[in-house]
This record gives structure tokens, sequence and C-alpha cells, in this order.
């Protein structure tokens, strides 16, 4: 639970300073991990080809790929990385809709229960 808030935190704080950039809101549809990796995962969303979560990496952050090109790359630290990982848990877990919002000129990541219908 601690987790959870302090994510959302982090979410209702790097929404406070967003800038005017174009966010793109697409519906998390699954997630699962990369097969042999222990914090990689694989993010199934209906905007995007591919969309990668690497806490495993040197480098940590989540890719969103469209046609193999790259449209818009996070970094996230650690703590962030591990935070997004027990939302994403907890929200299949419990059944949850996912709501994932990228800023990808100002390399940013929105995270919300919104339903699928409000994720547009």
């Amino acid at each position: 639970m601690k987790k959870m808030i302090v994510l959302i935190g982090i979410i209702m704080s790097v929404a406070t300073f967003a800038s005017a950039g174009e966010i793109v809101r697409t519906p998390m549809l699954d997630y699962t991990p990369l097969p042999g990796m222990d914090y990689v995962f694989d993010v199934k969303t209906t905007k995007f080809d591919k969309v990668t979560l690497d806490c495993q990496s040197f480098i940590t952050g989540i890719d969103f790929y469209n046609s193999n090109e790259l449209q818009g790359h996070v970094p996230l630290d650690m703590f962030s990385c591990e935070d997004l990982v027990t939302f994403l848990d907890d929200s299949k877990t419990n059944n949850e809709p996912v709501c994932i919002g990228l800023d990808a000129e100002e390399h940013q990541l929105f995270m919300s229960h919104d339903s699928v219908e409000e994720c547009k």
C-alpha cells in the first residue's frame, strides 16, 4: 500500500509539471515478464506495437515502439521502476484497468485506473 501511495504521489507531481506536449493515452491489455528475464516485461497496449518495461538493465525505463521505430522512452530510476511493477502487478491481480499516458516530448509517463472508455 505504501508503494502505491508513493507511485501515485510521483505520478501526481509529474502531472503537475507536465508541459503542453501531446499525451498519448492507451489502455494496457496485458503485462507479462519476458522469458528468461526477471524484471523485463512486455506490456500489450492498443496504440503501440510493442512496449517494454525494463527494470533489469543498467539503464532502466519503458520504451514504446510502432513499426519497430522507437516512439518514446521514459527513463525510470530503480525505485520508480519497482513502484511501477508493483502498480501493474496489483492492477492485474485485482483485475483493475490500467491507462498508460506517454508524453514522448517530455519523456514523462502517466498511469491511472481509468477505464478503457476513459483512456482515450
